[in-house]
């Protein structure tokens, strides 16, 4: 029964935010906060627990060698998503349509995401478990609101958009349930979830410090509220881990 309170925690928020976009107009300064929230946290939780986590359990240089791995295996991604986890995409498309790559790289990037997620199908579940999947959502919850001001912005059906704004959320969930599946049939294999863990956390420190770093303005000045923002989000890793 746990299982699905987790998936509908990865599932719903996403779905509902990137709803949101028909009712509310958020301002682009809107998103880039919310977008250095989820960064920061992301960023907090991976320093402060998941890479002691991955280093205490494999050997350093390949612990390193996946972490590494995730950060390349996001570059990659991005050639296909335009960059759209960082709260935009500038892309050159028919109105009405949608870039079928950018869908791929959107979609794989949050379905390997959720591969380390498998233990929620588990007995029982670790604080760092929950905070890994807050993490998650707290990360798609920015990109979905992106994600469907683009597809309006293509002028594409609203029934239209809340499809593919579902296939998007429940990418994580599929993630998790696949590694929970192949954790089932290589469960020989030593430490297969820290490979997991380590592939996103690369991934993790792709996306965390490219939000936090960016900037429009000169001299990479950053509002106080910007920073703010990324406090609070250093604030709620430190005290779920």
């Amino acid at each position: 029964m746990e299982s699905v309170l987790y998936i509908a925690l990865l599932f719903i928020p996403v779905l509902l935010a990137g709803i949101t976009v028909f009712f509310i107009k958020l301002t682009e300064s809107h998103l880039k906060l919310l977008l250095a929230f989820s960064a920061a946290y992301l960023l907090a939780l991976s320093f402060l627990h998941l890479v002691p986590d991955i280093f205490s359990s494999l050997p350093a240089r390949q612990a390193g060698l996946w972490v590494l791995a995730g950060f390349f295996i996001q570059v990659l991604l991005e050639f296909f998503s335009s960059g759209i986890e960082h709260g935009h995409a500038h892309i050159h498309a028919e109105k009405n349509k949608i870039p079928l790559a950018l869908l791929f790289g959107l979609f794989l990037h949050s379905f390997i995401e959720g591969l380390p997620l498998a233990g929620i199908f588990a007995s029982s579940q670790s604080n760092q478990l929950i905070s890994f999947l807050m993490g998650i959502t707290l990360h798609n919850i920015p990109i979905s609101i992106a994600f469907a001001g683009l597809l309006v912005h293509q002028r594409l059906a609203k029934n239209k958009i809340i499809i593919y704004l579902s296939l998007l959320s429940i990418m994580a969930p599929l993630g998790a349930l696949t590694g929970h599946f192949i954790e089932i049939a290589f469960g020989s294999i030593q430490h297969l979830s820290v490979l997991f863990t380590a592939i996103v956390v690369g991934i993790f420190l792709h996306i965390a410090t490219t939000i936090i770093f960016e900037s429009s303005e000169k001299n990479h000045r950053y509002h106080i509220t910007k920073l703010i923002s990324i406090l609070l989000g250093v604030a709620l890793a430190y005290l779920l881990t």
